[in-house]
Order: C-alpha cells, then structure tokens, then sequence
C-alpha cells in the first residue's frame, strides 16, 4: 500500500476579502524547511465567502476573491483543481498535485440547503468526492446554524446532510458508504454549561489564560459536538483529533482578544471517518499527523483550522507522462526551435505529414503511463480493481489551424467502455482546472476504430479532427480524455504530451540545412556543428515574428 498527504484547511471568512498573504497558511516549504514534501492534496473550505442574493447570477460566473487567491499561489506551485463547488458562502476547493490527475476517477460534486428550512443556501453543505487508486475518497464542507439556543438546528443539519446528500454511483450513493470520509466546516458547535455552573464569557477567557501546555480538556467537557456524538444525535460514526488549541471563535477582527459578545468556542472543525475493513487483506488508515488553528490570521472573527493526514490507499503508485513537470518551458523552448525549421509543404495536401522525427527532449521527459504494471496480479487485494487508461500517442507535429483534417491516436486499456458521453477537452498545456477546456469534441465523433474490439486486449483508437475543431489561437496544448456516464460524474483517464498548433501564415519555410551545408564553400558545416543554432536561408522577419508572438523564455 502506498501514502497520500492530505491537506485540510477550514475558515468561516466572515464576507471579508483576503488581505494577508495566504501562503503560511498552506504551510510550504520555506528556507529552513526547503526539502519539506508537498502534500498530494489541498482541500480548502471556506465559508461566509462574500455573497449577497442579488448578486447570485454573477457569483455562478465569476471566481470570488479568495478561490482566485487560492487558485494563484496553488497553481504556481503546480497544482491543479480537481474540482470546486459552491452554495452562496459556502466553498470547497480541491487541488491535487499533476501526476495524480489521470488517476481521479468519478468525480462529483454536491451541496444539501439547510437554511430557512431547506430553501436557502446560507447554511448547508458542499462536497467532493471521488475515486482514486483504488479508494474511494468524500470531502464535505458545511455550515450549520449559529447560536448556542440552536444546538437542535444543527443535529436535524448534520442528519439532513447525510440523508439528501446522494451521489450518482450505487457502491458509494451516499456520504458514510466511501472508503475515506472528512467533514470540515464551521460546525458552530459552542461551548454550553449546566445552569448551575453557567460561565460568561469573561470567566472563560479568564479560564483559557490559565490553562498550560494545551490542555483544554476542562473546557472541552462542555463542547456541544462531543456530546451529541457520544449520545449518538449527530456526528457519531466521526473521529477528531485531539484538540490541543484554544477557541477559533469569536475574535475582534484584527486582533488577538476575544469578542465578549459571544463564549469563546471551537467552531470549526475537522472531523474523519475510515471504513477500514471495506477490502480483503487491507486494513484502511488514515493518520492525522497534525491538527491546529493559525492564530496570526485577523481578518475575520473566526480563526482558520488546518489539518494534515497520511491516507493509505489500495493501488502502488504508476509513473505517469506528467511526473516530471518542472521543465515545461524548457520543454517549450525546444519544441518551438524544432518547429522553426519545417520542411516546405503542398498547399494542395489533404493530410499534412509530420515534418520531423519526434522530438528528443520529449522522449526523456515525459514518460509513457504504465498500464501492464499497475496492478499486481499476484496480490490479491487488487483482485476485484481494474484501472482504466488512455494513452496518447506522442504528436510530434504541429497542427495548423485551418487543417483538412488533423489525426492522432490514443490506446485505451482493455477495461475502458466508451460511452455516449465520453469527450476529448482542448487545454492549454499549462492547464490549472479540469474545468477549463478550451474546446471539446465527443469521442464518438472524432474516434475511428481501427480494427474490430477483441475482449480482454486494448485497443488503438484513431482521432480525427474535422475542419472547425481545435483552438484559433496558436500555443501548446494538451489532449484530456473524460469518461463521462452521465453528466454529473467524469473520470480522467488519460492526458496527452504538450503539442504545437500554429498558424498557417507562420509556416517556416527553409532549405534543408545539410543540402545547403554539402553545396556551400562560404559556409562550411562540420558534423559536429549544431543544425538548430544555423539560421541559413531562413527569413529572419518572419523567424522574429514567429518567436515574439509565441515563445517566452524566462
């Protein structure tokens, strides 16, 4: 079994917009720590995010402020969405880390309404779940009702959530049926005491500043979310980690001292659940490695809460075409300096050919996935787990737009079905969603079988795009093949190497270097000269233009 890092923050941010850099709260590797690992996934719940009714139609289009701050400094260190969902205030934000990417199968999302009785989104629950190597994985963000007199709101909340909240597959159609479970959220379960020994939040505070080395097990006994769970109202099936940091709520905004308009209380949470024995042979864990709030952040009344787990999961980890992803403008670079130098072509051509041999930079740096290899046979837990795969050719040409026709092919393993739904998603090559194609074509449009399907083998499946398909906009891009049964799951099941497409006008017309080198006495060319750094009989004009319109080298 191998080990994913989860990485869980929850913040109720109170309508504010970020103001404070959000990197510390991610936790990083900084200059003491630079050999510190990332985790494979971020998992970001916010709530109270800026959300006014007659602003809905405008929040449904556009990124509010925190996702887009989120989005920058995740996406720079090289993650990817994976999949976002939001009800009014409330968020959920899931990144993963590029090389597990064809590795999520059936993601969905889904929210559940409980304010004004189910009709309002104010308060409710947003969640993501999905499979990956092998488990299946439910993340839950929510907000219940506030005030300490509504400690029956939010147990009917917890329990409505679990009931209404229902995915599209069978095996995992409800929240408790997945392999691995979180709830994190605003659960404003406050602090509640009997009447004979009532605190007022003066005392309370007094209590917290003499308390040592962060035991606050005095004050815990009376936390409404510890006794609903152990009376088995809501919440029971859950685990927490041990609370070893004081009340997240409420501060004064940009300070560190408690509004005493209300008890200081945990509010915000990160609860778990593993369903351990779910396989034969395997014993599912999920250790919490550390549990904190982040006290420097004053933004809002609330303090955010972060948690870290190492999940065990089923399947060994496959290398994967996007496992090494550092080098990409390298990568770029190379491959616009081969496209400079293509071989003059027919106008008249039906079917443009490829005018180079792949390139080499491409070969050592993204390797092929590995489909014989991902599971192992001989163990038998994975005996009842198939991992379904496309790989796609390499395209070492470039595809002009306006092409007759544009072909490529991909291999699909012998356990993909392609269904009505399935689509090929157009990306930039330096794609941050999943969500952000480009263009898309249906798989049963643009796919030509080749020879008949034989049971139990894969299969080459030639893709062959019309004229009108493609982008309008030269640049590298990317290939994604999405499962999709049906229109609230899909699947990643494979990713293409970066390719070129380019304008027709820009095609670079040259003599071919070693024919001019044989036939020149003013230009010698030894063996040993380097065929991309002699620009013979190229137009210098057009080679500029070429350059400045497409390429950047930092």
């Amino acid at each position: 079994m191998n080990t994913l890092r989860f990485y869980f923050v929850t913040w109720n941010v109170a309508t504010k917009n970020p103001s404070q850099d959000l990197n510390a709260l991610l936790d990083f590797p900084s200059q003491f720590n630079k050999h510190k690992p990332l985790p494979d996934f971020y998992v970001i719940g916010l709530q109270e995010v800026k959300s006014q009714p007659q602003n809905m139609v405008m929040d449904s289009i556009f990124t509010d402020q925190w996702t887009s701050t989120f989005n920058k400094i995740l996406c720079r260190q090289g993650f990817v969405i994976a999949k976002s969902m939001r009800l009014q205030g409330i968020v959920i934000l899931v990144y993963t880390q590029m090389k597990h990417v064809t590795r999520l199968r059936d993601i969905q999302a889904q929210y559940t309404k409980t304010g004004f009785g189910g009709l309002w989104g104010n308060k409710g629950a947003v969640s993501v779940r999905f499979n990956l190597y092998g488990c299946s994985f439910c993340l839950v963000n929510c907000h219940l009702a506030a005030h300490e007199h509504c400690l029956s709101d939010r147990i009917t909340s917890c329990n409505t959530i679990l009931q209404e909240h229902t995915y599209d597959l069978q095996e995992t159609s409800n929240i408790l049926y997945h392999d691995y479970v979180f709830w994190i959220g605003d659960l404003n379960f406050r602090l509640e005491y009997p009447p004979e020994i009532s605190l007022t939040p003066e005392e309370i505070v007094e209590q917290l500043q003499k308390i040592e080395k962060d035991k606050y097990a005095s004050l815990l006994k009376y936390d409404q979310l510890f006794a609903v769970k152990d009376s088995g109202e809501a919440l029971s099936e859950f685990t927490e980690g041990e609370i070893q940091f004081p009340p997240t709520y409420k501060y004064v905004i940009n300070t560190y001292e408690y509004d005493l308009k209300r008890k200081p209380s945990w509010t915000d949470r990160v609860l778990y659940k593993v369903n351990a024995d779910n396989y034969e042979n395997i014993t599912l864990r999920a250790d919490l490695i550390s549990y904190n709030h982040v006290p420097h952040y004053m933004v809002s009344d609330h303090k955010p809460v972060v948690a870290q787990f190492n999940v065990k999961v089923r399947q060994t980890f496959p290398r994967t075409v996007l496992a090494e992803e550092p080098d990409t403008k390298v990568s770029r670079s190379s491959i616009r300096m081969r496209s400079a130098l293509v071989m003059p072509m027919n106008d008249d051509a039906g079917d443009l050919e490829t005018p180079m041999d792949p390139i080499e930079e491409s070969d050592a740096e993204f390797e092929p996935s590995c489909t014989s290899d991902v599971v192992d046979a001989a163990d038998e837990s994975f005996a009842d787990y198939t991992e379904k795969i496309v790989e796609f050719a390499p395209i070492s040409r470039i595809w002009y737009i306006g092409d007759a026709d544009f072909r490529t092919e991909c291999t699909l393993s012998h356990d993909v079905e392609i269904n009505q739904g399935d689509w090929i998603g157009i990306f930039d090559a330096n794609f941050h969603s999943l969500d952000d194609y480009i263009t898309y074509d249906y798989v049963s449009k643009v796919g030509i079988q080749e020879s008949p399907h034989v049971d139990g083998e894969a299969r080459t499946v030639t893709l062959s795009f019309p004229v009108g398909s493609g982008v309008r906009t030269p640049g590298f891009y990317r290939f994604i093949y999405f499962s999709q049964p049906s229109n609230e799951v899909k699947s990643v099941l494979g990713i293409s190497d970066p390719f070129e497409v380019s304008s027709k006008e820009d095609q670079m017309v040259s003599i071919d270097p070693c024919s001019e080198a044989s036939g020149s006495t003013s230009n010698p060319m030894s063996v040993n000269t380097d065929v991309f750094t002699d620009f013979t009989g190229l137009d210098v004009a057009k080679l500029s233009r070429h350059f400045s319109n497409d390429l950047s080298i930092d």
